[in-house]
């Protein structure tokens, strides 16, 4: 393989650290030490890939990235943050700025190639396909993330692809979490095989036929990948597992609807940007409109149009100080698909019962407005119907 890499570091050990094994695997490497010379170099050299330490004498690498990202608009430029700084909020940090991946000092020179290899052919691959896909996929991927936390992104997952399914769609539920998924009480089921077991292969092993054998039958037309359910399943899932997931996923059911988790990662990054709509799940209070505003600007710095964007507000107190929905439409950019009704106790019996609210409580205004909401989906990216 070859190809430009640029690398920033203001320690000139570390740039011949970096640089001479991958000089050796036929790589050509640039240097810089500040954040101003690699801004320079970005657009003189036009690296193919970006390794970027964080520690810089004129700024912050993580604010080099972001400058990448929103200023040059070089949205599809492999970035690598390097950083002797491992605390989980300095990842968060990094990836929201921006970056595809984060390696914490010391890191092995060898593994270093390995990930400008495997980010490198994965950019490739994306870039290739990409005119294709739109055309070539038979299904669509609909991916559910919450503005933050606990404001009930898998429940509205559960019920929006139990209304697609309702709708005589092939659909499958796909929990796409590194630690503990709660989709199968959603459904009163106890999984005998999860995705941290496709976790374990290479990716090239994840195939429709490894998946299929971890799809759960839920109901007519709806089958589910469930989550982890023990601390020992518990898994990060890379980006190059999440692009084969989902590219196999698509080709076996007309619909999937990818249950996320709020939090930045590579993973929910590969998926977004692979997601036909995005469906951010919020309150209508301040800080989670905040949050959520936070998320659109994070989704537009992975290259996520903001017309594949939409809301799904989720009413849970009635509080008459709340903004109005044309307000912050306005405010994110985004429209709205619908607002789900304070019904606390509908939910919390649904779980209960092990049933979805669109089968628990078909009759109920929470279940009206849940089945309007996947109408909207349909109609906004229809395919043809393949039940079974």
């Amino acid at each position: 393989m070859s190809g430009k890499v640029l690398i920033v570091d203001d320690q000139t050990v570390m740039l011949r650290l970096i640089a001479i094994p991958l000089e050796q695997e036929g790589f050509t490497t640039v240097t810089a030490m500040t954040g101003v010379d690699a801004l320079q170099k970005i657009q003189s050299e036009r690296p193919d890939l970006v390794i970027m330490d964080v520690m810089l004498p004129d700024t912050n690498g993580i604010d080099v990235v972001r400058r990448v990202r929103q200023v040059l608009n070089l949205t599809d430029l492999p970035i690598i943050i390097l950083s002797g700084q491992t605390e989980l909020a300095a990842k968060i940090q990094g990836l929201e700025a921006g970056a595809d991946d984060y390696v914490t000092k010391p890191v092995d020179p060898k593994e270093m190639v390995v990930r400008v290899k495997a980010m490198l052919a994965r950019t490739q691959r994306l870039r290739q396909s990409a005119p294709a896909a739109t055309s070539s996929r038979q299904g669509r991927l609909i991916a559910a993330i919450g503005a933050k936390g606990g404001v009930g992104t898998t429940t509205v997952s559960a019920n929006l692809a139990t209304a697609i399914a309702m709708r005589n769609h092939r659909t499958v539920l796909a929990e796409l979490r590194p630690y503990y998924g709660t989709l199968a009480r959603h459904f009163g089921i106890t999984p005998s095989a999860t995705l941290s077991q496709l976790l374990e292969l290479a990716t090239k092993a994840i195939t429709d036929t490894q998946i299929t054998a971890r799809l759960m039958p839920l109901q007519p037309g709806l089958q589910l990948l469930a989550g982890p359910q023990h601390l020992r399943e518990y898994r990060e899932i890379q980006a190059e597992q999440a692009d084969a997931l989902v590219g196999a996923l698509v080709n076996m059911a007309s619909y999937v609807v990818a249950d996320l988790p709020h939090l930045p990662s590579v993973a929910n990054r590969a998926v977004l940007r692979a997601a036909q709509m995005t469906v951010i799940v919020m309150e209508p209070e301040s800080s989670c409109i905040a949050a959520a505003a936070a998320l659109v600007e994070l989704l537009r710095a992975w290259s996520v149009p903001l017309t594949a964007i939409k809301l799904v507000m989720v009413n849970r107190t009635q509080s008459v100080q709340q903004q109005s929905v044309t307000e912050i439409e306005r405010e994110l950019g985004c429209e709205l698909l619908g607002t789900v009704v304070a019904a606390a106790d509908v939910a919390v019996n649904a779980i209960n019962a092990g049933r979805p609210i669109l089968n628990a409580a078909p009759g109920t205004l929470v279940a009206g407005t849940l089945r309007e909401i996947a109408d909207r989906v349909l109609a906004l990216h229809p395919v043809g119907i393949r039940a079974g």
